[in-house]
């Protein structure tokens, strides 16, 4: 690829950053994209098939569920820009409400979470039962049509007793307001799903799969390629030794995937490279996931 074929195949909006200094563009690479792929536009389409979903007593809900940096947030945070709050006359109209489940396990707790983040005023010493109702009022009020709750596998800190009344709450909650509630988390979450059968029969789980060395993940890093302001084309997707180097080093992970890809870019701006090659790859400091959990091995120890 000759030097101007690769800097047309650039996207306009990156192409213009080439004239930025180093600082602006090591600034442009790491904002956060979006880059649509299979898998995440099967949950995407998933997500709005719930969220325009008629009502009626039992609503369809979801457990999307993936491994530690596999894009997850990404996802919901991509679904959530779709559909923003608003403002209608006094009234804030919120389409979905996003909470993390509390690290207690608790159903007060996880009450008190929706209602700061509705900006409800209760007090520290409310009931369950009291925390509720505010809760079915103000979601009426702002006609909130969809509940998402990240970190399900936050509440596995508890005994399973407590885990099953915890999902049972969302379970009626759903039933109660007639909205779809997804949960999100790592395939721990499946305990917390798998605590009783009518749960798990209501929280159908969909996975944010790892990905495979094939065409969808040549296809990704020529995609990335094409959002990274440097000089020269490092070729991600043909060459070989680049292409299976980073998905070894990745494991697999697209969140991993593209810290070692954004990482690598900065090492190569940085020491006036230009492209990823494999000596940036390997010298910019990025450290494979499953090693992350072994020091002795980080530290030759």
């Amino acid at each position: 690829m000759k030097n101007n074929e690769y800097l047309n195949n650039l996207l306009p909006s990156v192409r213009e950053k080439l004239n930025l200094s180093n600082d602006d563009r090591k600034e442009f690479i790491l904002e956060e994209k979006w880059i649509t792929y299979p898998n995440a536009k099967e949950i995407l389409d998933k997500l709005e098939f719930l969220y325009k979903h008629p009502k009626k007593s039992r609503m369809p809900c979801m457990l999307l569920v993936g491994g530690t940096n596999n894009g997850k947030t990404s996802i919901i945070n991509k679904f959530l820009k779709k559909h923003p709050p608003f403002e209608d006359e006094e009234v804030t109209i919120t389409p979905i409400l996003s909470v993390i489940a509390p690290d207690t396990g608790s159903i007060s707790d996880f009450f008190s979470k929706i209602l700061q983040s509705l900006c409800v005023p209760y007090r520290n010493g409310d009931k369950v039962n009291k925390k509720r109702e505010l809760i079915d009022h103000y979601f009426k009020i702002c006609e909130i049509k969809m509940l998402i709750v990240d970190e399900i596998h936050n509440i596995l800190i508890g005994a399973i007793s407590k885990q099953k009344a915890f999902m049972n709450s969302l379970k009626n909650l759903s039933t109660e307001l007639q909205i779809p509630i997804v949960i999100v988390g790592t395939p721990d979450a499946l305990h917390a799903t798998n605590t009783d059968a009518q749960i798990n029969n209501r929280f159908k789980p969909i996975a944010l799969r790892k990905w495979h060395f094939d065409r969808n993940y040549l296809s990704l890093l020529a995609s990335l390629e094409k959002i990274i302001p440097l000089k020269n084309p490092s070729y991600l997707s043909s060459n070989k030794e680049l292409s299976e180097y980073i998905f070894d080093t990745s494991e697999g992970y697209i969140g991993e995937i593209i810290d070692l890809i954004t990482i690598s870019s900065l090492y190569s701006i940085d020491n006036n490279i230009e492209k990823i090659d494999i000596k940036s790859l390997k010298n910019c400091g990025f450290v494979k996931p499953s090693l992350r959990k072994h020091i002795n091995d980080m530290l030759d120890l």
